[in-house]
């Protein structure tokens, strides 16, 4: 987990910058959120996830499910807004909320790699 928040931190810094030279402050503000929102809401998850398989004390399912919710709903909110008010840049958001992806498809290639390499 740790290189996987690792990449994604490096892939967000990488999308940032490339988006300010692109598109200007805009985009690169919306990159930079929907980056943010990604990492938050991974974090997030890790720690339901986390508490969930260790076994300690029981969360009601209620509260769990209510928790969720309102991450996706504090997420569409923040994509409705930038539609309706056309303040940033949409698809900057959703190029920042892809970075857990990107980060996983990195790491992927990197396992690959390596395994080839230790093949010959």
């Amino acid at each position: 987990m740790k290189s996987l928040n690792r990449n994604a931190t490096r892939i967000l810094c990488v999308l940032v910058i490339s988006a300010f030279a692109w598109g200007g402050w805009g985009v690169a503000t919306s990159v930079l959120l929907g980056g943010l929102a990604a990492l938050i809401n991974h974090a997030w998850m890790s720690t339901v996830v986390g508490r969930a398989l260790e076994g300690g004390e029981e969360v009601p399912a209620v509260g769990v499910m209510a928790k969720y919710l309102l991450r996706l709903v504090l997420i569409l909110g923040i994509l409705f807004a930038m539609i309706r008010f056309s303040f940033l840049s949409l698809g900057g958001a959703i190029l920042g909320l892809s970075i857990l992806v990107l980060a996983g498809m990195l790491e992927a290639f990197l396992l690959l790699a390596g395994q080839l390499k230790a093949s010959r």
